[in-house]
Formats: structure tokens, C-alpha cells, sequence
């Protein structure tokens, strides 16, 4: 009896063996090679350029100021102004700039810019104007040299915007007191034209005569890496250089100035066109922010500190 139900039992097994072997036979999915796993993704190529684009440092880019007398081109200190250069970048890329034009002219001193309301010369609240808000001081090493681009401010701590100006004349007394964070690496003959322009009496400044009679406009700031800067100036001078050979007698050229050029690296400077050996760089009258910074010029200087305190949207002040 026992031995009947062993084989009864051993028959039945083998009949669900066979049965799961036919089903199995007959399901493609079983037919299916063992690895049926998907591959593993494949790491997708990064698009070349957009690669370049986020390697490419910040400190390779320069602001490129096309004004109504010429260009002007900038390298920026981002590792001493971070914050500064890239609120300057963020509103030149947005056109902020575009259009307007520098309203307080020193010759010697210093030629300022970056004020809204500018894009009217003619109007009454020139030196007034920002962004609508401040940034935070970052005052550096950087001496302010001819050539050297600084923040305008209300001479109260945290207060510029977007006005800034480009040194004429060494100033050192703006030293500690301003936030330099660029420089010319094109363009001082620009700065020296723009600064030669003629000037009256300044409504918004009694006493100085900084009021520019002959407007220059800032038609554009554009940022971009140097390469490309480089590559887009090279056919120019090479045309301005073939021009220059053609029209201008050797000793013609000789004998040209170029305005009293610097060494940004050394901060050496030579007297600007039109400056008297004698004249005292602080002599001009007022300053890029308010008189607050009057105190610091030479001790001997007869004027009187200009009076100020407007101040323009965002608490910036133009003077």
C-alpha cells in the first residue's frame, strides 16, 4: 500500500515537470536570453560649446564702452570686487548703460557716467539717478590711477549703485574711500578726449565747473571674453594702422602724444594733454561721491569743498 502511494505520488511530480516544461516552451518571454536587464545609460556628450561657456573664467571677460568718441575697453578685478564687477556686468548685459551719457567732466580728475537720467542731457536731476538699490562697498588695493574704473558713491558706507567713473589723474586721495575694480586696456586717448571736453558750471554741483557743454554718449557696454575682443580688434588696427601710414607725414607722428598714457601694472603715470606739470591731480574741484571725500586733499588746496547731497534712487549719489 505504502508502495503504491510512493509511486503514485512520484508520477504526479513528474507530470507537473512536464507540464511546466511545455508552458514554458510555449511563453516567448521564457525564450528570452537570460540578460534581459536594459543597458546601462549611456553618459550623454556634453555640448562643446555650452562646456566652454561654464569653464570659461569670469576674469577673462571685458566690458567693451563704445562711446560717440571712440572705444574704451575694461578688464575687470573680480577677485578684489566680486560683487561690484558682477553688478556691472548684470546691468550692462541688461543695457542699462546703453544710451547714456557722462555728466560730470574734471579734466584731470576724473569723467563719470552710469546715471539713468543721463540719457537726457538736458535734464535737471542729472547725477541723481541708479539702479533702485545699493551694494556693499569692497574697497581694495587697487590705487586709483588714470586709466583705473571706480564706483560712484554718496560717500555714506554701502551706497553705490550703478554710476561709476574712469580716473583722469592720479587720485589718491579717493583711495580707501572708493571701490576701483577695473581698467583701461584700450582706449586712454578715448578717456583723454572725453576729459578734454569743454565744461560749464555744474547746477547740481555750486562752484565747479564739471557741466559737460559738448555731450558724449555711451552708446553701448558690451561684455565679453577678451579672446573674442582680441579677435574683433585685430582687423581694426590693422585697418586704423594702414590709414595712419597713408595720411600722416613721419614727423607728424612723431611728434603725437597719446594723452599721457600709465602702466597698470607699476601705477606710474604721466601728466595728461592739456595738464600743467604744476597742477596737483586733487585740484579739480569735487570728486566722484560726495564732499565727504573733500578732507582727504592736500592740505594746501584753497577751494571749497563743493556742497552736495542729492541723493538718486537706491540712495546712490552722482556727485
Amino acid at each position: 500500500m505504502v508502495s503504491r502511494n510512493v509511486r503514485t505520488a512520484f508520477l504526479g511530480a513528474a507530470l507537473s515537470l512536464l507540464v511546466a516544461g511545455a508552458a514554458s516552451a510555449d511563453d516567448p518571454a521564457a525564450k528570452a536570453p537570460a540578460a534581459t536587464k536594459a543597458p546601462a545609460a549611456t553618459k550623454a556628450t556634453p555640448n562643446p560649446a555650452a562646456k566652454a561657456m561654464k569653464q570659461a573664467p569670469k576674469a577673462d571677460e571685458v566690458a567693451v564702452l563704445d562711446t560717440s568718441k571712440g572705444r574704451m575697453v575694461v578688464a575687470f578685478w573680480d577677485k578684489e570686487a566680486p560683487a561690484t564687477v558682477a553688478n556691472f556686468k548684470k546691468l550692462a548685459r541688461q543695457g542699462f548703460y546703453d544710451g547714456t551719457g557722462f555728466h560730470r567732466i574734471l579734466k584731470g580728475f576724473m569723467i563719470q557716467g552710469g546715471d539713468p537720467n543721463s540719457k537726457n542731457p538736458n535734464a535737471a536731476n542729472l547725477g541723481s539717478g541708479g539702479p533702485g538699490y545699493n551694494i556693499n562697498d569692497e574697497f581694495n588695493a587697487h590705487e586709483h590711477v588714470k586709466g583705473v574704473l571706480s564706483m560712484a558713491n554718496t560717500g555714506t558706507p554701502n551706497s553705490a549703485g550703478s554710476q561709476f567713473f574712469v580716473v583722469h589723474g592720479n587720485a589718491p586721495h579717493l583711495d580707501g574711500h572708493y571701490t576701483a575694480f577695473g581698467h583701461l586696456i584700450s582706449g586712454m586717448d578715448v578717456l583723454d578726449r572725453i576729459a578734454n571736453s569743454p565744461t560749464g558750471p555744474n547746477p547740481s554741483m555750486p562752484g565747479e565747473n564739471s557741466k559737460p557743454m559738448e555731450w558724449t554718449t555711451l552708446k553701448s557696454v558690451k561684455i565679453m571674453s577678451k579672446s573674442a575682443y582680441q579677435a574683433m580688434a585685430k582687423p581694426a588696427k590693422k585697418t586704423e594702422a594702414a590709414k595712419s601710414a597713408e595720411s600722416k607725414p613721419a614727423e607728424t607722428k612723431s611728434s603725437m602724444g597719446g594723452g599721457g598714457g600709465i602702466d597698470m601694472n607699476t601705477g606710474q603715470g604721466t601728466p595728461s594733454q592739456g595738464q600743467s606739470s604744476g597742477q596737483s591731480s586733487t585740484q579739480a574741484s569735487g570728486h566722484p561721491g560726495h564732499d565727504t571725500v573733500e578732507k582727504a586733499k592736500d592740505a594746501t588746496q584753497p577751494a571749497t569743498p563743493p556742497s552736495g547731497g542729492e541723493t538718486q534712487g537706491g540712495g546712490e549719489s552722482g556727485k
